[in-house]
C-alpha cells in the first residue's frame, strides 16, 4: 500500500471511532451533562483533530504523487478524493463546537456591553 492510503485508511478510522465515541457517548448515553462533556471534549475531538490531521497529510501526499489536483476528483483510483471527504467532513464537525461557543462567548460580550452602558446612563 502507498503513503497516502496508509494516511487515508488511518483517518477513515479514527473518523469511524469518533463518531461511535459521539453516538454513543454523548448523543445516546445516559449520562449527566459533565460527562456527556468529557466524552465530547476528552475524546471525540481529540479524535477528530487527529482525523484532520491524517487526511490533510493523506491529501497532500495524493496531490505531490500526481502533480496537484486532478481536474476530475474521484475519477481515478488513488485521486485522494476519499481522503478529501474525510477532511472536509470531520473538520465540518470540530467546526460546530467551536463555532457555538464564539457564538455564546459573542452574547455574553453583548450583555457585558449592554450593562455597561446602562451603568454609565
Amino acid at each position: 500500500m502507498t503513503r497516502s492510503s496508509l494516511l487515508t485508511a488511518g483517518a477513515m478510522l479514527t473518523f469511524s471511532v469518533a463518531m461511535l465515541i459521539v453516538v454513543f457517548g454523548v448523543v445516546a448515553s445516559s449520562g449527566v451533562y459533565g460527562s456527556r462533556m468529557a466524552w465530547l471534549l476528552g475524546i471525540a475531538l481529540p479524535l477528530l483533530v487527529a482525523t484532520v490531521l491524517l487526511a490533510r497529510t493523506a491529501a497532500r501526499s495524493t496531490a505531490r504523487a500526481h502533480g496537484g489536483p486532478s481536474p476530475s476528483p474521484g475519477r481515478h483510483p488513488g485521486s485522494g478524493f476519499g481522503a478529501r471527504m474525510v477532511l472536509v467532513a470531520s473538520a465540518v464537525l470540530l467546526g460546530i463546537p467551536v463555532a457555538l461557543a464564539g457564538a455564546l462567548l459573542s452574547v455574553y460580550a453583548l450583555f457585558f456591553v449592554a450593562h455597561g452602558v446602562s451603568l454609565l446612563r
